[in-house]
């Protein structure tokens, strides 16, 4: 996945830079062990595709890690570097998970665009019953001598009847900065918490982090329509010597979406999301208004063209517009809003 994009205000002037999208490669299979049980694994790798260089903090394969066991009856286990079911299924009616990484609610705080994956995970699917799938995980924090530090747990749920889905999910995970460190933690927590806190938000070390909503999609014809809630919460943020130790950030986004075939060929989709935050004990309530649209064109069945554009509106007390890296630095607006506009192409292989 590769294009450009155009932003009007970074920092206080335009930005022209590539459109790194979520490129990716890997090797994925299964050897087939007989009584409907098979052994699986995958490795997937991601990479930006104007310079070649790693994501995920220069992992080998850091988008996806794992082997297990699956069995027809009795569901799929696996065990590696894994998706929590918030970032796996909870994530899936949104249109950042959909359609395009820049859509993502402001920060990312939701994680629904991959900021990062979790290590030495255990992970439990069942089967599908009665259009009814459950899932569990658990990942080992590794530390010696404390065995809670920096693991993380995760619940999911998703069922699928017809035209209609949905999902529902919760991750939890201890001293994420930590357990979670991929080379781009820096961008989870954007930087309106600074505006109550500066040497805060530079911290990024939370003592924990939940993330859990609902959501689901509806197709109608050519239409399919799309409404989710995703809430997080960063605890205790960590003190940078201006006694904020026990400072935490909460964010609620709530959002609808459609999208629109047109033709067999072209794809119409659109999105409103509106995000409410919230520091304690400084009382900083920053809020979010953003809107994304979006063509896609079906050159094949493995090669895409799209163009899309997002608005953000900064409103409460957040001082300016920061899209999720928007521009070369991925530096916020100098104003409330912020206007970007993206042209490339997507090919599967």
């Amino acid at each position: 996945m590769s294009g450009f994009i155009w932003t009007n205000n970074v920092a206080g002037g335009k930005s022209v830079s590539p459109a790194e999208g979520p490129s990716r490669w890997g090797l994925k299979g299964n050897e087939d062990l007989g009584g409907g049980t098979k052994a699986v694994f995958t490795l997937e790798s991601g990479f930006a595709m104007s310079s070649g260089q790693s994501f995920q903090g220069g992992r080998l394969f850091g988008r996806q890690a794992f082997v297990g066991l699956s069995n027809d009856a009795l569901g799929t286990f696996t065990l590696g570097r894994q998706y929590d079911f918030a970032n796996d299924w909870l994530a899936q009616s949104s249109a950042v998970y959909r359609w395009n990484g820049y859509f993502a609610h402001p920060g990312d705080n939701d994680n629904f665009n991959w900021q990062f994956r979790v290590n030495n995970a255990v992970k439990y699917q069942s089967p599908v019953v009665g259009g009814l799938q459950i899932g569990a995980m658990y990942s080992f924090g590794g530390v010696a001598g404390s065995f809670g530090n920096e693991s993380a747990m995760s619940f999911g749920a998703k069922y699928e009847n017809g035209p209609a889905k949905i999902q529902a999910a919760y991750f939890h995970m201890n001293h994420p900065a930590l357990a979670a460190s991929e080379g781009n933690w820096n961008t989870m927590l954007f930087p309106q918490i600074s505006a109550a806190s500066p040497n805060e938000a530079n911290a990024l070390n939370p003592q924990s982090m939940d993330i859990y909503g609902i959501g689901g999609t509806y197709q109608i014809g050519k239409t399919t329509l799309g409404l989710l809630w995703s809430h997080s919460d960063y605890d205790k943020l960590g003190d940078q010597g201006d006694g904020l130790a026990d400072a935490d950030a909460r964010f609620d986004n709530i959002e609808a979406n459609i999208a629109y075939n047109l033709t067999p060929q072209v794809q119409f989709v659109g999105a409103y999301a509106y995000t409410i935050g919230k520091v304690h004990p400084t009382d900083f309530a920053p809020q979010y208004h953003q809107v994304d649209v979006g063509v896609n064109y079906f050159v094949s069945h493995r090669t895409i063209l799209y163009l899309a554009g997002i608005y953000q509106r900064a409103a409460g007390d957040a001082t300016y517009a920061n899209i999720e890296c928007a521009g070369s630095s991925c530096a916020a607006s100098s104003s409330r809003n912020q206007v970007s506009a993206l042209a490339g192409i997507f090919h599967m292989f």
